[in-house]
């Protein structure tokens, strides 16, 4: 299976990916999966807030891009985020050297950084049943960048692990509110 995110990091030296079967037809996962607001998660809230990036508002996208995440590609089924820079520095925010159009991020080699991107991705498994799923990949530009950069993914990769699998149980139950009324019009008609 062919996923856009190939398209931006085919080769990566990390790796993190999380996924949930939703019991909801692909449009309603879908609609879920861009409704769905970090907000809305007492984990998301909490551990932002920790990080120093205070509380998040809007929707995964509007939070992704106030936060210097560029939108690489968007389709019905997929869409991919992605920020370059140096997240292991002390002064993170400061370090992102994220590129402001698509061209300049697939151009981008510095060898202090690394560039990071995330998917969300929505398959359908059946006429009711939809795979939700998200990773993220990571490429270090040197074997510096890199060395740092697994110090850094050490420490975070637990909680970037919870923050995900938190974004997909929140799609999830939003998804399940919008296959709610769906469900009951077909209940009615038996």
């Amino acid at each position: 299976m062919t996923m856009l995110i190939d398209d931006f990091i085919p080769q990566y030296h990390f790796r993190e990916h999380h996924q949930t079967i939703i019991p909801a037809p692909a449009d309603a996962v879908r609609r879920a999966a861009v409704e769905w607001q970090p907000a809305s998660s007492f984990l998301w809230r909490s551990l932002l807030r920790l990080r120093g990036l205070g509380t998040p508002r809007g929707t995964l996208r509007e939070w992704a891009q106030a936060n210097g995440f560029l939108c690489l590609a968007d389709t019905e089924d997929e869409i991919v985020y992605g920020q370059a820079g140096r997240f292991w520095a002390t002064d993170e925010r400061g370090s992102l050297v994220s590129p402001k159009r698509v061209e300049e991020f697939r151009a981008l080699n510095d060898p202090r950084c690394a560039v990071a991107v995330m998917n969300v991705r929505v398959d359908s498994v059946g006429t009711d049943c939809a795979c939700l799923y998200t990773e993220t990949r990571v490429r270090a530009f040197s074997h510096g960048a890199r060395r740092r950069f697994r110090l850094y993914w050490l420490l975070i990769r637990p909680f970037s692990g919870l923050l995900r699998r938190a974004m997909l149980n929140g799609i999830k139950a939003n998804a399940m509110k919008l296959r709610a009324p769906e469900s009951a019009a077909k209940e009615l008609v038996k």
